[in-house]
């Protein structure tokens, strides 16, 4: 696993009192990055609905998760998502992504939100771009 602490990050900083603080595991073998989550009202949509820009995180997040564990250095480059169902505010949501294939600095993920009844809420695809070392401003 690459070894960096970013205590800051939306998706992971575990001192983000703003983030989703999102724990992930991973299992070597399937190369699946998992977790679960519960989001409380400040992440709120419609009334009662996880907002689409925070799923999108999550699943962004997981995907990059894998990326880390996999030792990729790598960032977002393309991102689809695909929102079968409402998430709602305090239900236990069960995150899961996967490592598909890597074509030259091209790394494809893919990854997915199940909820309580065992349906998915919402899916995505993702491509990060492998860097040698991550980008820092001027």
């Amino acid at each position: 696993m690459i070894e960096f602490e970013d205590k800051t990050c939306f998706g992971c900083g575990k001192e983000n009192e703003r983030g989703l603080r999102l724990e992930l595991s991973f299992d070597e073998d399937t190369r699946t990055a998992f977790g679960e989550f519960v989001a409380d009202q400040s992440l709120e949509g419609p009334p009662n609905i996880i907002h689409a820009g925070i799923i999108c995180a999550i699943l962004d997040e997981t995907m990059m998760t894998v990326n880390k564990y996999m030792e990729n250095v790598a960032l977002t480059g393309e991102l689809t998502v695909r929102y079968l169902q409402p998430a709602f505010i305090d239900e236990n949501l069960y995150i899961r992504g996967w490592y598909v294939k890597k074509n030259k600095r091209v790394i494809e993920n893919r990854a997915e939100i199940e909820n309580e009844m065992g349906k998915i809420v919402a899916r995505a695809k993702g491509k990060y771009i492998e860097v040698d070392d991550l980008p820092q401003p001027e």
